[in-house]
């Protein structure tokens, strides 16, 4: 099985995408899986979408960003099985769910623009290091 996990750039390299790794390791045991964060930004991904078994998206505070549901809505439009793992943050990360879950909104574009800004805010280091665990950082 080959599982892409979606997850919104600012969690790239932090401790909450390894702790989300070992989450869908130890509940999906996949032969490989795909992880955005190994590719470059400009890199277009949907052949790959498009290519895999699974779709595993991450929910930050209830919200898929933009780009998130996008890539799990385009593994399902190619037969790929989804899930979730929704987290409030680095310390409460949940389980792996079935599909895309009621409650979880939608982030449009812009939202999710606005939503990555609130989040990392004027302490852009300590907030996201407070919130996903940066590498390196004393949380």
């Amino acid at each position: 099985m080959r599982v892409y996990f979606s997850h919104p750039t600012m969690t790239f390299r932090t401790r909450t995408e390894t702790t989300c790794l070992e989450i869908i390791d130890e509940t999906l045991g996949p032969d490989e899986v795909i992880n955005p964060s190994d590719y470059g930004l400009k890199d277009d991904l949907k052949s790959i979408i498009r290519e895999v078994d699974v779709v595993l998206g991450l929910a930050i505070a209830n919200k898929y960003t933009f780009l998130v549901w996008k890539e799990m809505e385009e593994g399902k439009a190619h037969g790929a099985e989804l899930y979730t793992i929704r987290a409030k943050n680095k310390e409460n990360i949940g389980e792996v769910e079935r599909g895309m879950p009621q409650g979880i909104a939608r982030l449009s574009r812009e939202e999710s623009e606005k939503f990555t800004n609130d989040l990392l805010g004027a302490n852009r280091e300590s907030l996201l290091s407070i919130l996903f665990g940066n590498w390196g950082s004393r949380f």
